[in-house]
């Protein structure tokens, strides 16, 4: 079993931020924070700080 976290911005390919593998879901279930921290940093890398285009008031 594999999961992948993709990061993809308007306008750009997917980028894989973060992966893990294991046999049994208790095995992924507990790489999922480090997956989610590793997007959550690519996140920021790329974050300008503007306000996000044609997104809801």
């Amino acid at each position: 079993m594999k999961v992948e976290v993709l990061l993809q911005t308007a306008g750009q390919l997917a980028v894989v931020v973060g992966e893990a593998e294991g046999d049994t879901w208790p095995e992924m279930r507990a790489e999922l924070p480090a997956l989610f921290r590793e997007l959550a940093e690519a996140i920021e890398k790329t974050s300008d700080g503007g306000e996000v285009p044609h997104a809801p008031a």
